[in-house]
């Protein structure tokens, strides 16, 4: 199962320690943990605009111009549902965890038995996956095999679907979406696109080419990820 965590911590001393008590847990539970650390709220965000895989945000709270607190109001004044973990040495913003919803609050230094059991709470009711998405479009609720999708394309507050059959337009943004499919299977090439691995024909620099004759854009940033994970799917598959 692959789990994916951002860290945000502008004190490297605490990025390690984190980083390793989380290895620790990945290995004891059979996990994938994709881990990204960030020195300040404003890359963390930066990052954050191209990629909303993250199901996971373990935050820190004095930091630079941005506080962790700050952040964590900003995305849910977005309405960004991911779970929010706040690691901090002051005691006294507990109150206002409870306002951005976080799943809880620890003090620094981590105390590694703290850590796992909000671990295992979060892992917990994390959602399972199934093989059929259910997305509402403006004559109600249609259920799609994933395999059928090829890609998806954002367009403000909804999406486009390509399937194999047929485009949807449906009602829900393209994060909402990501967030309920297999990260390991469909995969951001774009701000604004997600594709099917399994339905990739070729990836240049710039393009990827689909096995229903259209091409998404591909970001400099993100042209290396993407490749990585269609060479590691199709090498697996063989």
């Amino acid at each position: 199962m692959n789990w994916t965590i951002a860290l945000v911590d502008d004190e490297k001393i605490q990025q390690d320690l984190i980083k390793k008590l989380l290895a620790e847990y990945e290995a004891m539970h059979s996990l994938q943990l994709n881990i990204s650390t960030f020195e300040s709220a404003e890359a963390f965000l930066f990052h954050f605009e191209e990629d909303k895989s993250v199901e996971l945000l373990i935050l820190d709270i004095e930091m630079g111009k941005m506080n962790g607190m700050e952040l964590a109001h900003y995305l849910r004044n977005q309405r960004h549902d991911l779970k929010i973990l706040f690691v901090t040495g002051y005691s006294e913003y507990s109150l206002d965890g409870y306002k951005v919803d976080a799943v809880d609050y620890l003090l620094k230094p981590i105390d590694r038995e703290k850590l796992f059991q909000v671990l295992d709470r979060i892992k917990a009711l994390r959602p399972k996956k199934n093989e059929f998405l259910i997305v509402e479009t403006t004559d109600g609720s249609i259920r799609i095999n994933q395999r059928e999708l090829i890609s998806l394309e954002a367009l403000g507050h909804e999406t486009n679907i390509q399937t194999v059959e047929e485009p949807i337009e449906i009602k829900q943004g393209l994060g909402t979406i990501q967030a309920e499919l297999p990260k390991e299977i469909f995969v951001k090439t774009h701000r604004s696109y997600l594709i099917n691995i399994e339905h990739v024909k070729k990836i240049s620099k710039t393009e990827v080419y689909l096995t229903n004759g259209v091409t998404v854009p591909i970001s400099r940033r993100l042209y290396k990820k993407v490749n990585e994970s269609f060479i590691r799917y199709f090498k697996g598959s063989e």
